[in-house]
């Protein structure tokens, strides 16, 4: 174990066999990840069906089950991922500020017309390859392992991934087999990333597949180290949502006001909103739906990919929690966490309709996944434990 860039990197033996909360190991096939896969691509198939776009609600449960899968696979890999990348404390409480920043920064670049369509178009068709990819060769590996693949020939990999022996001695090669399936995922990622950053026009079944390969990408490769980074990333993301969703179009129309011009003000409402709106940002950083709409100019529903990666990195921490607590394989931490994200869509697509515009997800889903896991905590007398639970070692995996 060591600290890297002030967060810190979880090791576990490339022989050992990390047994999770449900008795899955490392070198078992997870039959629930492949159910979840399936769930994942029924609802992508699903969103094509005839008038659904004319359905008021049928964005909830498309949203729901892509989002909640995606959670699901990624918190389940990262169990038993052995590198795992670690939110320490005060990255969690800095994230605010420097997304701040960020998206600022894309809304003056939206606004003074400068192009950046090449880079972004590059930079995503490289993370859509890579996050497909990893997303790709999780099912493709356990059904190869299951039809008794062979490898055709092994590469030393430890450049890429690290390894530790029995002493935590970083001695042992990890070796990468080069695989039927490996080569298949391979051609199938590169092919899957080309046709959405440089195909004919934009297909939303294709931006939210690539949009959950990242999901499941990033949440099997980075964790919160404590239950206390959780909710202090949390808490700190709600605020930002809620101000750059509600309170950017007022402060910038003080800023307007005071400078007498009209160049910065939003399109639609909102910083927030006008960005994740723009054509300038065509990039699977959203779920999308369409609707029938004439008067909308924004021809889709969308769900932001924070508003499933910032609650994901909550409900893994408990899965490990769970993993910790329990043997039996209950994951009543996990599983009630996942079910108050669902909860929590819910209520901000109902607040949506209610109130007509779009609401900031996180002002639900925060509240309602902390709190579950809060209120389970009370349910056990665990909620001090919940509170100073924090991983610092391979046997907390």
């Amino acid at each position: 174990m060591r600290d890297l860039r002030k967060g810190r990197r979880l090791k576990s033996s490339a022989k050992e066999e990390v047994t999770t909360a449900g008795g899955e190991t490392e070198k078992q096939p997870q039959l629930d990840v492949l159910a979840a896969y399936g769930v994942l691509g029924g609802t992508l198939l699903a969103g094509n069906l005839p008038g659904l776009p004319g359905i008021v609600a049928s964005p909830l449960p498309y949203f729901t089950l892509l989002a909640s899968s995606a959670v699901y696979i990624g918190s389940k890999r990262g169990l038993v991922n052995k590198q795992v990348e670690m939110i320490s404390l005060k990255q969690g409480a800095a994230a605010p500020v420097i997304l701040s920043v960020s998206l600022f920064g894309v809304y003056l670049i939206q606004k003074l017309d400068i192009s950046l369509e090449t880079f972004i178009n590059g930079y995503f068709f490289l993370l859509e390859s890579l996050s497909g990819g990893f997303s790709l060769f999780v099912p493709c590996s356990m059904i190869g392992a299951m039809m008794g693949e062979k490898a055709f020939f092994s590469i030393d990999s430890s450049w890429l991934v690290e390894s530790a022996n029995d002493n935590g001695d970083d001695s042992e090669p990890e070796q990468l087999g080069i695989t039927p399936s490996l080569l298949l995922v391979t051609c199938v990622a590169v092919t899957l990333a080309a046709f959405d950053r440089f195909g004919p026009g934009e297909n939303f079944t294709l931006n939210n597949l690539e949009a959950c390969f990242i999901v499941t990408t990033w949440l099997e490769l980075l964790g919160v180290n404590s239950f206390r980074t959780a909710v202090a990333l949390l808490s700190g993301l709600l605020f930002y949502d809620v101000f750059w969703v509600f309170g950017s179009g007022e402060a910038l129309k003080v800023l307007s006001q005071l400078s007498k011009t009209n160049a910065f003000l939003p399109e639609n409402g909102s910083v927030m909103a006008d960005v994740a709106m723009s054509p300038m940002i065509a990039a699977p950083t959203k779920l999308l739906f369409p609707r029938d709409s004439i008067e909308a100019s924004f021809k889709f529903s969308l769900l932001g990919l924070g508003d499933i990666l910032v609650p994901g990195l909550l409900v893994g921490l408990l899965l490990r929690f769970d993993s910790k607590k329990n043997d039996s394989g209950e994951q009543t931490y996990f599983k009630s966490s996942l079910g108050a994200y669902g909860l929590g869509l819910c209520a901000s697509f109902a607040a949506s309709f209610l109130s007509g515009t779009g609401q900031p997800a996180l002002l639900y889903l925060v509240p309602l996944t902390v709190g579950s896991a809060v209120a389970v905590g009370l349910q056990r007398a665990e909620v001090k434990e919940l509170w100073n639970f924090k991983i610092q070692d391979k046997q907390q995996l």
